[in-house]
This record gives structure tokens, sequence and C-alpha cells, in this order.
């Protein structure tokens, strides 16, 4: 039996996020124990470039994985292409009351009523200076504190951004999670508008990537809405999707396989609104579990993925399946790089 096999059989026995934490702290305590899983060192031909985004495999970790930016470097050496820390917030927060994250083991997916809960932004900048990471593309997820009022909103995103765009690749914009009361809310224009002005003034002393990540139960109007701002103010682009509220299981938003089709037709209209643009760069995430999943969004029209759900699910090893999928495409398309077989993606079967 497999060494991931046997510690989630003995995980899912225990409460999710006491052994989150453990998991976590072990992984920063001892960052190349990421060998017991076979981990792999990324070879050139699979990395993915995109606007001011170069990622060593077309694969990162999404936020809420490694909120305090503890375990970067055991990330990095089990071959993901970058790793998305947070969501911070300016100061530290217990977040919602525990218990908060539930397993759905017959259905893949994990249920998440968090409400950010992280060391603030003070000691996570600290953990982030101190990772010795090289190659893997960092991106910082930032959010509002639960006590912060809508007025001061735009000004604590900026904040964020100015604090974390020095050591950052990338940062993201969370106004989609559905565990801070009135986060969603920002998703409509009126709200969302004074953001992207604070950020976009902040950007100009350091320029970053900005990303907006939406929720995948947005109405198409809004998702439009929201997609014309990115181009309108220059951002980045999207990152579709969070976690959704379209289920009978009680508080908290849901992923894994659960969220497949609310997410992946999100990522679908978001490619449709951006593609006139090609400067705007979709990241994927939500039910992605598989390279099929992969190559779908990619003909889609996006770009890079991200996996939450299904590390847990499937292990590391789902990184090894997904570089075995991309060697066998690559092979049978006679291309070397993954730069090369996501440019002709739409061309092949």
């Amino acid at each position: 039996m497999k060494i991931y096999s046997v510690f989630k059989h003995l995980a899912f026995k225990l409460d999710p996020e006491f052994i989150h934490d453990v998991t976590i702290n072990s992984a920063h305590m001892l960052p190349f124990a990421s060998k017991l899983f076979n981990s792999r060192v990324t070879e050139q031909k699979y990395q993915l470039k995109k606007g001011a985004l170069n990622w060593s495999f077309p694969v990162g970790l999404a936020a809420g994985f490694d909120k305090n930016a503890l375990a970067i470097n055991f990330f990095e050496n089990l071959g993901f292409g970058a790793v998305e820390i947070g969501t911070i917030t300016k100061e530290a927060q217990l977040g919602n009351p525990k218990p908060r994250i539930f397993r759905h083991p017959n259905i893949k997916s994990i249920q998440n009523a968090m409400g950010f809960p992280n060391q603030g932004s003070t000691k996570i900048l600290e953990n982030l200076k101190k990772s010795s990471h090289q190659k893997i593309c960092i991106g910082a997820n930032i959010g509002k504190n639960k006590k912060t009022s809508e007025a001061m909103t735009p000004e604590e995103y900026a904040y964020l951004y100015s604090m974390f765009a020095p050591y950052s690749d990338y940062l993201i914009v969370n106004i989609s999670s559905p565990n801070t009361p009135g986060l969603r809310n920002f998703q409509k224009k009126e709200l969302l508008l004074p953001i992207l002005k604070e950020l976009k003034t902040a950007q100009e002393k350091n320029s970053k990537p900005i990303f907006i990540k939406i929720a995948p139960d947005l109405e198409v109007e809004n998702l439009k809405m929201i997609c014309e701002l990115a181009k309108e103010l220059s951002f980045s682009g999207i990152v579709a999707t969070n976690t959704t509220i379209q289920h009978e299981f009680g508080t908290g938003g849901l992923s894994g396989e659960y969220i497949k089709p609310y997410a992946k037709m999100i990522r679908m209209k978001t490619c449709e609104f951006l593609k006139e643009d090609p400067s705007q760069t979709i990241i994927g995430v939500g039910g992605i579990d598989c390279y099929q999943d992969i190559k779908d969004f990619w003909k889609q029209g996006g770009s890079f993925t991200q996996v939450y759900t299904g590390l847990i699910y499937h292990g590391p090893e789902l990184l090894q399946q997904i570089k075995q999928a991309l060697d066998l495409d690559m092979k049978k398309n006679n291309f070397s790089t993954v730069q090369e077989l996501h440019k002709n993606i739409k061309e092949i079967d």
C-alpha cells in the first residue's frame, strides 16, 4: 500500500481541521519529507508561461491550504508550479466557530465554513520572507477582516497589496468566499469598483499582476461585469472559482467533485467574456482532479490550474498522474514542451 493511502486511511478517522494543521506543521518542519511521496524535480519542458506569470508546472496549490505561508518549500519539493498563500487578512483572526470543515467522501468533496482564520498580515509576511523557495511562483490571496466596514474595505485591500506585492509574483483579490458575512456582495459593481480603483493606485508603486477570484454561483450578468472591469482596468485576469453554496449540507462552501459542473460552466463563460483580450489570463480551480479537467479548461481558453480537494483525496500522486498524462499527450502530438501543447490544444483530440 502506498504511503499516502495509509496516511489517508488514518487521517480520515480524525477531525479534518486537526489533521490539516498537523500536516501543514509537519511539512513546515520537514520540507524534504516530500521525498516520501515520490516528489520529482521539475524539468523545463513542463513550464507554462502566460502574461507575467511563469509556472514551472501548470498546476498550482490553491489558496486555503497553506494559509500562513508555512510549507512553501514542501509544496515546491512536491512539484507544484505555484502556491497561493492565504487568504491573508490585515489583522489576525480566529475565523468561525469549530467544527467548520467536513468531509463528504462519497462525493470526494470538502465543506469549508472557516471564515479566513489566519495569523494576520505581519506574521504571514515574516513566514514568507523566511521561505527559501527558488522556482515556485507565489500568489498572495488577500481578503477583508470580518470586522472591517464596507467603507474601509477598499483601503484594506490596497494595504495588503502594498505589503505583499514586493514578495509575491501575483496577488488575488478574494471577494467570493461564502464564509465572511457580506463578502460576496463585493462582486457587485458599486462595491467592487472602489476596491479595484484603490488597488490600481497601489499598483502604480509596485506593479504586480492582480487577479479577481470569483464564485461559481455568480449570475451571468455579474460575471460579465467583473470581466469587463478586469479588462477596463488592465488587471491580469480571473481566478475561477471559489467554493459553491449550491448544496444542502448546511453552512459553508463545497469544493471537490461536487463543484465540477458549476465551476466548469463559470470558467467557460469567463473564457468567452475575456477571449478578445489576449492580455487576460484565467486561472482555473474548483473540481480539478485529473489531466482531462486541465485539458478541457485549456480548450476553453484557460491557462494555469490549481488543486485543493483533489490533493486531499488523491494525494501527491495526483501530480505524478498529471505529469504522466502530459508526457503521453506531448508524445502523441509531437510536442516537446507543455507550452507548445497548451498553445495548440484546440487542434488536438
